[in-house]
């Protein structure tokens, strides 16, 4: 090809076109990468992702949210806040970041009463939260309450043998009996909570002539004795007014509450679930695995994490006796104004059964005559209005020993969260990030150590020559 001017003016502003769209190419992919961010994390266990509840927490302000961490400049904190507080930028661009020092500048830390280094303080429009450990837990739950501006109240019944709370005073017992009230007790049920927002108290009914127009929610948690009838009228009458009521009922024992039970067709069964699948995680026979959940209700939607009920009742469920057009697991949306919908909200021991004949000492077999063959029906909701119920066969799931096994904690939450109307906050809880690491056996090791030392680089030599010698040979 000729060369001549027309044709190097040509290519020049060939070349110079071509670079300026590589130029305008990167300029706008820079752009769309600081106006849309996108993350990939390729971990196990997702430890650089936040849960799904916080993304959805942060994302709760479209219209923005200042965290203003009082930190020292240098230091490990710094770094470690900025790490955390940029996944939730991440989430909601409209997140504002802002450090201060509170050695450099004393007088903005004493203005928002800030005492310790790492605090952050979370504001949006007039109302602020603070947190103090950093963790996405930490902060979701600030978030949360945040978002929520006022505090609800869910009050647990006392006085029938109910699992205690950690503001009430032990009973007393010897040594072993208070270690086992300590394992059952619902301290941390309690704390989690509080931690999102709750205002949580103990709620005796034979000494109240009204339950307290405050509460929201009421948790009655593993009842040993029956309600007083006139503490079932008090608390039918509160219910009737649109009440919201979690009640969990363990095996052989009655609650007085099976009228009102009755009225929407559920009812209690005797007996207790055995489950020999839970030998395999660890588990006895009496505690059953719970992993069938109803994928629409706003409580179960999303969890896949298996629950675990130690020592559950059964439940079944018929046309209830109420008035109205009653289609049980019908959509509240579908509802006419005095319908009830009833849903099935979880069940397990696909293997097991209900053992309807007394728990004996040696080996538990399945009786076709006395027992009724698994899954067993443990949870069922009941919405009618503003009415809402949720009926669980085991109270111990909650309780501090329980608790934070597999899916309890966020099985518990979404059935409070429910109750009270906070579905927007139904979501996965964050996990406490565990890093798995490596290991591995001395062979294992001994194999991997020769891979990487002996037989790769020898790899890469034989194709070295063999290259080597073939264009030689050219």
């Amino acid at each position: 090809m000729k060369m001549n001017r027309a044709t190097r003016t040509t290519l020049s502003l060939q070349s110079s076109s071509v670079g300026l769209i590589l130029l305008l190419m990167l300029a706008l992919l820079a752009y769309a990468s600081h106006r849309y961010p996108v993350r990939w994390d390729w971990t196990a266990t997702h430890r650089h992702s936040l849960a799904e509840q916080s993304v959805k927490a942060i994302k709760a302000f479209p219209k923005g949210i200042l965290a203003t961490a009082y930190v020292q400049e240098q230091g490990e904190q710094r770094a470690l806040l900025t790490a955390l507080l940029e996944k939730y930028r991440a989430a909601n661009p409209e997140l504002q970041i802002r450090f201060i020092d509170p050695d450099l500048d004393p007088v903005a830390a004493r203005q928002a009463d800030v005492a310790m280094y790492g605090t952050v303080v979370l504001r949006a429009g007039e109302k602020t939260e603070k947190v103090t450990e950093t963790t996405e837990e930490s902060f979701t739950n600030a978030l949360i309450r945040l978002a929520k501006g006022t505090t609800k109240m869910v009050r647990f019944v006392t006085g029938h043998g109910e699992h205690v709370l950690m503001d009430q005073a032990p009973t007393a017992a010897g040594k072993a009996d208070r270690a086992n009230q300590e394992r059952l007790s619902y301290a941390k049920a309690a704390a989690l909570l509080k931690g999102e927002g709750y205002q949580v108290a103990p709620l005796n009914l034979a000494e109240v002539e009204k339950i307290p127009p405050e509460t929201v929610a009421i948790v009655v948690a593993g009842p040993r004795t029956p309600l007083l009838p006139i503490e079932v009228e008090r608390l039918q009458v509160w219910w009737e007014a649109g009440g919201r009521v979690l009640l969990m009922s363990d095996p052989n024992t009655t609650t007085g509450l099976e009228p009102l039970l009755k009225s929407y067709g559920i009812t209690l069964l005797e007996g207790i679930v055995i489950d020999p699948v839970a030998r395999l995680f660890g588990g006895g026979i009496t505690t059953p695995l719970v992993n069938r959940y109803d994928g629409d209700h706003p409580i179960t939607n999303g969890l896949q994490a298996a629950s675990f009920f130690p020592e559950a009742r059964g439940l079944r469920l018929e046309e209830p006796a109420v008035e109205g057009d009653v289609k049980p697991g019908q959509p509240p949306a579908a509802q006419s104004p005095a319908s009830v919908a009833t849903v099935q909200l979880l069940s397990g021991a696909e293997r097991g059964w209900l053992k309807g004949g007394p728990l004996e000492a040696g080996t538990v077999e399945y009786n076709a005559a006395t027992d009724q063959k698994g899954p067993i029906l443990l949870g069922v909701t009941v919405q009618q209005e503003k009415k809402r119920l949720v009926v669980v066969g085991d109270s111990d799931f909650v309780a501090d020993a329980y608790v934070g096994f597999s899916g309890n904690t966020d099985l518990f939450l979404n059935m409070v969260r429910w109750l009270v109307e906070d579905e927007n906050f139904i979501a996965i809880k964050p996990k406490d990030v565990v890093d798995s690491g490596l290991v591995l056996s001395q062979g294992s090791g001994t194999l991997l150590f020769v891979g990487l030392v002996f037989a790769v680089p020898l790899l890469l030599l034989v194709a070295g020559v063999v290259i080597w010698r073939g264009r030689k040979s050219r």
